[in-house]
């Protein structure tokens, strides 16, 4: 019996041990990094032909970031986007968009980013619904992105965005505030792929989030300051990058504004 016992004890050590060493040697099924960024964007809209309710947008975006080690995220240029629209305006709370983009990405080595030069074109949908101290948009994205990949495989990638939102205003205590008509706005966006298989087998893209505050420098020019926080699944399908870090937008309409809220701002590290 005793004799018994020893076997089925060494037996049970035995596979614990083989257990303990396969899960050591075995990789994880799904890793995570986390990566401080930042966005920078200036905008410009102004007015094309008034009586069709249609006008133009140019924004100039700048996105730096830090590594997997290095939590300074202005270490690295990550990459220069200039991005043009034309924009209808004529259906109630709905805004119709159509635009270009040339979105030059910089080699980071130590976060894995190889240099590129992409392009994109976009159409988009975006609808407000007024609520009693602000208002709530819902936005649909549709873009496809041209770009050779790091081993110089031209790709062509069809992306779909989802973006919820909802905008407060902030009561204006003082007959002339420093900065006009202030809001305090969050939205949550979820992005998807539509990739080759043999590029990126994986649908999910982006899952990002952001709160921001905005306000009027004059009835012209307008600021948002806030964080935004991305979690985006790299095309290995099993590597997940946490993207961190301060926003900061300015836009400049030629026609003036009583408020801004930035609904359209397209601030994101991917």
């Amino acid at each position: 019996m005793i004799k018994r016992c020893k076997a089925v004890l060494l037996v049970s050590l035995g596979l614990m041990a083989h257990s303990e060493l396969w899960a050591q040697a075995a990789p994880p099924p799904n890793t995570m990094g986390f990566i401080p960024a930042s966005i920078s964007e200036i905008d410009v809209a102004f007015p094309i032909y008034s009586k069709w309710h249609i006008s133009g947008q140019a924004d100039v975006q700048f996105v730096t970031q830090g590594s997997y080690i290095d939590k300074n995220p202005f270490a690295y240029g990550q990459r220069f986007v200039f991005r043009p629209w034309l924009m209808y305006s004529g259906f109630k709370n709905l805004k119709l968009w159509a635009g270009y983009e040339t979105n030059h990405k910089y080699e980071v080595k130590e976060a894995g980013n190889y240099e590129t030069l992409e392009q994109r074109v976009i159409f988009m949908g975006s609808i407000a619904q007024k609520l009693p101290k602000g208002t709530m948009f819902q936005q649909l994205r549709f873009e496809t992105k041209f770009f050779d990949d790091r081993n110089g495989v031209h790709q062509t990638v069809p992306r779909l965005r989802a973006r919820f939102g909802v905008n407060h205003f902030l009561r204006q205590e003082r007959p002339h505030p420093i900065f006009q008509d202030a809001n305090i706005s969050y939205y949550a966006e979820l992005m998807l792929k539509f990739a080759s298989d043999d590029y990126a087998p994986n649908n999910f893209d982006i899952f990002r989030m952001s709160v921001y505050y905005s306000a009027g420098i004059t009835k012209n020019l307008h600021f948002l300051t806030g964080i935004i926080a991305q979690m985006q699944l790299r095309t290995n399908g099993n590597q997940f990058d946490v993207y961190y870090g301060p926003t900061l937008a300015l836009k400049y309409t030629i026609k003036p504004k009583e408020r801004e809220t930035f609904d359209n701002v397209s601030g994101g590290a991917d």
